[in-house]
């Protein structure tokens, strides 16, 4: 196990980053990994149902993506402003933290004007140097969520390098009910058909939820070659008494635990008890997950193809094993399976 970003790093075509979503929702490809024996299996993301059976737990992010990327101009000018929302710091007054670009030109006291709107937003305070604190002035009988709802983009990752069509307010978002405060979407999650569901239901999985608010994971790079030295921003998370207890039963009945999603991973992973049992609790988590930790409550993982030095990347390979999951990475790449938040899975038992 390495704790060098260096050793995260691979060559990756932009051919193989998945642009679109596959149609139909969850015709994705999976890898799966075995790692007591380092085998591999090539299926479809369908063939789930075959690894999980009765008393099974799926722990799953139920976090939502909002439309959260505004864009506008700045008040007696025609340039281009990009504002992502990323923490509502004051509802009633409509306070939010927001990353702004380009930052060298947005500075206190500048007024914002969103295209195709009479929303407009003041900034009040800078937070860092690409954040600011921004207070928003909604039009009288206006309501702030619907004109967000309605002028709001996905904030997709910046790999996505094709236009932003319409699709993506319904393709990067999961098909179950959840709670709205994601910038990105927990990508694992998106091939999830309500087909899938029912039959993973059936054989008595069981769903269980957890929520952790992702934030600009996909918009910061790892800078550091020492991973001791890196530090994770702070999302906010919730693990429910009854999830935290259904997890809990299960490990000690000796079922399997999948986490969906390594933002799901760093939730659980955020909530131990002293004993190594998940707690239910709520707190903001700067958990970044890297050798020499081990994970204490899943016992197998569902995840995307992270990119090369990513924390994503770097959290299934302290979980799945350097080498084994190196390998699986390796055999991906040479059978042609398609990487991002649109991508296939791995699933690493």
């Amino acid at each position: 196990m390495s704790s060098r970003l260096s050793d995260y790093a691979f060559e990756l075509s932009p051919a193989q980053i998945a642009q679109y979503p596959p149609e139909p929702r969850g015709s994705n490809r999976l890898l799966v990994l075995h790692r007591a024996t380092g085998q591999i299996e090539h299926r479809r993301f369908a063939d789930l149902v075959e690894y999980l059976g009765e008393g099974d737990v799926l722990l799953y992010n139920n976090s939502l993506p909002f439309p959260c990327l505004l864009r506008g101009h700045k008040e007696r000018s025609t340039s281009p402003v990009e504002v992502l929302l990323l923490r509502e710091l004051d509802p009633e007054t409509h306070l939010w933290n927001a990353m702004v670009e380009p930052a060298r030109k947005i500075r206190v006291g500048n007024k914002i004007h969103f295209y195709d709107s009479a929303l407009t937003a003041e900034v009040v305070d800078n937070t860092t140097s690409r954040e600011r604190a921004i207070r928003f002035i909604v039009p009288p009988g206006e309501s702030f969520s619907a004109l967000i709802e309605s002028l709001g983009r996905m904030a997709l990752p910046r790999y996505i390098t094709r236009p932003y069509r319409e699709q993506d307010f319904r393709d990067f978002r999961p098909v179950w009910d959840g709670v709205p405060g994601s910038v990105q979407a927990p990508d694992a999650s998106l091939p999830f058909t309500r087909l899938l569901i029912r039959q993973l239901q059936v054989n008595g999985v069981e769903f269980v939820p957890v929520t952790l608010h992702v934030g600009t994971a996909n918009f910061r790079a790892i800078e550091v070659e020492d991973l001791f030295k890196f530090s994770m921003d702070a999302e906010y998370f919730e693990v429910s008494p009854q999830a935290a207890e259904r997890v809990n039963e299960a490990r000690r009945q000796g079922k399997r635990v999948l986490v969906v999603g390594v933002s799901t991973l760093r939730a659980v992973e955020s909530s131990l008890s002293a004993y190594g049992d998940l707690k239910a609790g709520a707190d903001w988590t700067v958990k970044f997950i890297f050798p020499p930790y081990r994970c204490q409550i899943p016992t197998a993982l569902l995840t995307q193809f992270h990119l090369p030095k990513s924390a994503g990347y770097i959290a299934t390979a302290t979980f799945g094993g350097y080498g084994p999951v190196r390998k699986a990475y390796e055999t991906a790449l040479k059978e042609g399976y398609q990487w991002g938040c649109y991508g296939d899975l791995l699933l690493v038992l």
